[in-house]
């Protein structure tokens, strides 16, 4: 039997109870585990925000809005996928939302195919998403190991920068340049500088994209 931390997760936040009552209807017989929320706050401290799943989100919701909660998946990383649904047409909203990275805008009346459809693209997206926000984590925390010089050192060698210039620019041997190379490899569990490079790509590090060649010695 399948538990429910094993089940994917679709949240439904809506202030009509008998709309989140219809949703419930429509997605529980397919095997998601589903809660529903009346409001923003509820759904904020009472969701898993660090897991993968759906949120069906209503784009009016009184005092904290849909895309005040968007927000504030978006400032906690969560991988959670946002689908909006609204009873109002508006197209600058709508495309707001999509650029921001919603996975679809619904109209109400939601027609049963079209949500069935968009929640399970959706949680398929944040499924994806999660599998490469513990990606990034895992390397962040290989990062960390790495001693302020190591982070250093680091940072030139990924620029493609000649041991000479390291050595220079920092004040130490070319000897001591290649030994922190050789600690920074083992402990970012990386073989060759291109790996190291997609590994650092996967963490968004450094901020700007690192030359990719092997630095010459």
């Amino acid at each position: 039997m399948i538990g429910d931390n094993e089940r994917p997760c679709v949240y439904l936040v809506d202030g009509d109870e008998s709309t989140r009552s219809s949703y419930r209807r429509l997605l529980q017989p397919l095997g998601y585990h589903i809660e529903d929320f009346g409001d923003a706050t509820s759904f904020v401290h009472g969701a898993n925000l660090e897991a993968a799943g759906c949120v069906v989100l209503d784009f009016n919701l009184p005092e904290i809005s849909g895309p005040e909660v968007h927000e504030k998946l978006r400032a906690a990383a969560s991988p959670l996928a946002v689908v909006f649904v609204s009873a109002r047409g508006d197209v600058p909203s709508a495309v707001s939302a999509m650029q921001r990275g919603a996975c679809d805008f619904l109209l109400k009346p939601v027609r049963e195919q079209q949500l069935l459809d968009v929640v399970n693209r959706a949680l398929r997206k944040s499924a994806a998403d999660a599998v490469q926000g513990r990606a990034r984590r895992a390397v962040l925390n290989q990062l960390a190991r790495l001693t302020p010089r190591e982070q250093e050192v680091l940072q030139q060698l990924v620029e493609g920068v000649h041991y000479d210039r390291v050595s220079s620019a920092l004040g130490i041997t070319k000897r001591t340049v290649e030994a922190h190379r050789r600690r920074i490899m083992e402990k970012m569990g990386a073989r060759t500088l291109p790996q190291l490079l997609q590994q650092l790509a996967r963490a968004g590090w450094p901020a700007r994209a690192p030359a990719m060649r092997e630095p010459t010695h």
